[in-house]
């Protein structure tokens, strides 16, 4: 009954609230108190408790008694110098001790910088706009309401003379937001002039669509004046809470989205950072890739049936595997074939197209090595004891266990939980 009153009537909270800053004074200060004054203050408590509890206490009565008590408290209990100081430092203290225990037992925010997850979690990605003259950039509200809800920035920059281009200079970090990322501002250089360019996102010649991702050639060399250098939109990677709790009392499952730190992993892995996979085998099973893009353990194929693989295996079998669509997984004669394919079947700067076919198998044969492990359907690989091994759902754009193994059980910190921005149609659980 009581409880339902506190939760209904702001009398009775305020006067729970005065009762516990009494009470936590007292037990500050009982050890030099004389019995005299911890006798009345602990009889005064006694007393406002009764009333504070008592539910024929009406408003009026509550008011005089809580006035009272506070008579006898500042009678009996010691003053504190800067005693505002004091409680606004104490309570400063206590929400820092509640969010870094939030943090470290509950749930941590992680951003997801890459596309290695997509289309589950986005990564940053970048669409080129100087080619759709007919997308309005936004100004004003629109643009911060852009930015803030829904995490997409707009860059534009336009030639004011003829000019080539000479590349980005004066890169440097702006602001750190820790593991909400960090922001840079670079300045661009086109013939004589100098564009500066704020708040820009990692790798920021591939997000400004200034070069060529694979040749890494400028994708437009030379502007006329009033012709846009960058025109395209930003939009930010998934922001996610990691949930710390669950595996403290359960062994991660099959298909999870799994999160490990990478300090002491393999040289091929980023250190001092987080990584978030699909969990695919544990220790000691035998896992290979077949030529058909399902994942084999011991012998038996993963498909649609199998929790958090839904999505991953419901792709069409005669579709080309494509990156940030679910395509299953391909091992590295698959990833080969199908980069090829993509490569040869795009222009790129600097390649003389009658040796497009030649370049596009060069690199992608370069580039297979994000399937070490995983060279082709034949090939077995066995999960260490006490390790999990993981891979990304973009399976034709992530580095993950096909190229570094597996995952020692001491580096899991938790499990994917909810994505609390950009609010999108991602937001949510």
């Amino acid at each position: 009954m009581y409880l339902l009153r506190w939760l209904l009537l702001h009398r009775i909270r305020k006067g729970s609230e005065l009762l516990g800053i009494v009470r936590r004074h007292y037990n500050h200060q009982k050890d030099i108190l004389p019995q005299k004054n911890l006798a009345e203050l602990e009889s005064g408590m006694a007393e406002y408790r009764r009333i504070l509890r008592d539910p024929g206490t009406s408003a009026a009565a509550l008011k005089d008694a809580s006035k009272t008590f506070e008579d006898v408290a500042h009678r009996w209990l010691r003053a504190y110098a800067n005693a505002a100081y004091r409680d606004n430092f104490e309570s400063f203290l206590g929400t820092a001790v509640l969010v870094f225990a939030f943090k470290t037992f509950f749930a941590t925010p992680m951003e997801i910088p890459t596309g290695s997850a997509q289309p589950t979690f986005y990564g940053i990605t970048a669409e080129d706009l100087r080619d759709k003259p007919d997308v309005k950039i936004p100004t004003g509200f629109a643009r911060i309401w852009e930015r803030c809800i829904k995490g997409v920035s707009y860059y534009e920059v336009v030639a004011e003379a003829d000019g080539e281009l000479n590349g980005l200079t004066n890169v440097r970090k702006q602001i750190n937001l820790g593991r909400f990322g960090f922001w840079k501002q670079c300045d661009v250089v086109v013939g004589n002039r100098t564009y500066p360019v704020k708040w820009i996102p990692e790798s920021p010649e591939d997000h400004l669509m200034l070069r060529d991702r694979y040749t890494q050639q400028p994708v437009k060399p030379f502007f006329k004046r009033g012709e846009p250098i960058i025109r395209c939109r930003v939009k930010a990677g998934d922001r996610l809470f990691v949930e710390r709790f669950t595996y403290n009392f359960r062994k991660p499952r099959r298909g999870d989205y799994f999160v490990f730190q990478s300090t002491g992993m393999p040289a091929t892995v980023t250190q001092g950072t987080h990584y978030i996979k699909r969990l695919i085998a544990f220790g000691g099973e035998k896992v290979r890739i077949g030529d058909d893009r399902h994942v084999y353990i011991n012998g038996r194929p993963l498909g649609t049936n199998d929790h958090g693989f839904e999505k991953l295996y419901a792709f069409d079998p005669q579709a080309s595997p494509t990156d940030s669509v679910y395509s299953g997984h391909v091992n590295g004669t698959i990833y080969q074939q199908a980069f090829a394919r993509y490569l040869a079947g795009t222009p790129h700067t600097g390649v003389d197209p009658s040796e497009l076919k030649s370049w596009a198998s060069s690199m992608a044969s370069r580039y297979a090595g994000v399937t070490t492990y995983f060279p082709d359907a034949r090939t077995e690989y066995v999960v260490r004891p006490n390790c999990f091994l993981g891979f990304g759902d973009n399976t034709m754009s992530s580095s993950d266990g096909r190229h570094w193994g597996d995952v020692p059980r001491e580096k899991v910190i938790g499990k994917s939980w909810f994505v609390m921005w950009p609010f999108t149609d991602r937001w949510g659980w």
